[in-house]
């Protein structure tokens, strides 16, 4: 049978053999030129270039121009967009730096006249101390005045008992105690001047 197999395949390729090679003696008699075109394909070629000009022209093209020009617009409408955006950006920031401004010179009006409020209030204060003061010395002075004077008073009357009774023990006789007061009285006086 593996036989009778090969001996088929043999004659089939043989059979395939000679015929080919038999068809390629007959074409080698009528072989044409595969580059050149023939009128038919000429024809054909035309026709379907012109259709597919057409086409394009007609159908295509201006389908494209039509999304081309959609797109130059939508460009154009962003472009103006981002620019109407930048500008409304710079009138924000200006008008933000306007206010900040204006924030800026409040505080330093409300700085200053805390400052200036603050002063008034110190000056106030420092003139009631200084009147405080002022008051304490004359009340000082007035409490001193009136201790030197009675001091002087107590000195003199003092002086006047002890300068007396020398006089009386130098003297030995007795004298007048009014008259040597005074005298006594206007030399404390004179002494306490100087």
């Amino acid at each position: 049978m593996l036989a009778s197999i090969l001996v088929l395949a043999t004659e089939a390729a043989t059979t395939t053999a000679d015929n080919l090679l038999g068809q390629a003696a007959g074409d080698a008699k009528t072989v044409k030129n595969p580059i050149l075109p023939t009128v038919n394909e000429m024809f054909w070629a035309a026709i379907f270039f012109i259709a597919l000009w057409a086409l394009m022209k007609f159908v295509l093209l201006p389908r494209i121009t039509k999304v081309m020009d959609g797109r130059t617009d939508k460009v154009r409408d962003d472009l103006a967009a981002a620019e109407a955006a930048e500008t409304e950006r710079v009138a924000k920031l200006e008008q933000y730096e306007a206010g900040l401004a204006g924030a800026r010179v409040e505080a330093v009006a409300i700085l200053e006249a805390s400052r200036a409020e603050g002063d008034a209030e110190r000056r106030t204060q420092i003139a009631a101390a200084e009147a405080e003061v002022a008051a304490a010395r004359a009340e000082a002075a007035a409490e001193i005045a009136d201790a030197k004077a009675r001091a002087r008073s107590e000195l003199t009357g003092s002086i006047t008992d002890i300068a007396v009774g020398a006089a009386e023990a130098v003297i030995q006789k007795p004298l007048d105690r009014a008259a040597q007061g005074r005298i006594v009285e206007d030399y404390v006086n004179a002494a306490g001047q100087n």
